[in-house]
């Protein structure tokens, strides 16, 4: 019975999607910020269907994210996140993709005309769409970045990507470290069935990079780790 009201469920988001992102896809060329607007209703939609519930915590007021800059996931968890984060974020966001993702019918093809960063597996390529993606968080748009570059499959925090400090430095934005409770929850790893529940996701302090250079990314990528272990370790004593 779960897994008929499972697929139930995936259908409707699914038959949602067509129309909703088809249309984010025709609106992108003439305004990126109602395309945005499409999406972000499509990925609020998804939740309710799933009965997944998203809270927003932010540690130095709703309004840090206007001024722009990188939004630093601090713990990858769950496929889930990337709808979890668009469904409750009003500025228009950009994300940086793997190839496969932006392949994906509809989904990726709308965001792909929003300019979102495509990255492949050729380091001269992954750098100069890591640079556009840095001019983006430079002049006033809002980025967002894995530290960890995969989802964790026990929950414990993986190592960190260099690329979480270096795009933040080559643009000189404030760094949003964003840690994601509840995620492994509703969808965990090797999981297809959506649980109900609610994911919280927490923006701690902004980390200024103005004034910081290439020589200080080891330095703050160590610095992005104590904040996100102190995080986690306080997120499992809750627990």
């Amino acid at each position: 019975m779960d897994i008929i009201n499972q697929l139930i469920r995936y259908v409707l988001s699914i038959s949602l999607m067509v129309p909703m992102l088809g249309a984010a896809v025709v609106v992108a060329p003439i305004s990126l910020d109602r395309s945005w607007r499409i999406i972000r209703s499509w990925s609020q939609t998804t939740m309710k269907i799933f009965g997944v519930v998203v809270e927003v915590k932010f540690e130095n007021g709703q309004s840090q994210l206007e001024e722009g800059g990188v939004i630093v996931v601090l713990n990858q968890q769950s496929l889930i996140v990337p709808t979890a984060i668009s469904s409750r974020c009003d500025k228009r966001l950009m994300s940086i993709w793997n190839i496969e993702y932006a392949l994906i019918p509809f989904l990726g093809w709308a965001t792909s005309l929003m300019g979102w960063v495509i990255v492949r597996q050729w380091p001269k390529q992954s750098k100069r769409q890591l640079r556009k993606a840095a001019l983006y968080a430079k002049n006033g748009g809002l980025i967002l970045i894995s530290a960890e570059g995969m989802r964790s499959i026990d929950g414990e925090l993986m190592p960190y990507k260099k690329g979480a400090a270096v795009l933040p430095i080559e643009s000189q934005a404030l760094i949003h470290p964003l840690y994601i409770a509840g995620a492994r929850h509703c969808l965990p790893v090797g999981e297809w069935r959506i649980r109900p529940g609610t994911i919280v996701l927490h923006y701690l302090e902004p980390i200024p990079t103005k004034g910081l250079t290439y020589d200080d990314r080891n330095s703050l990528l160590e610095k992005l780790r104590v904040v996100a272990e102190v995080e986690h370790a306080q997120c499992k004593q809750a627990n």
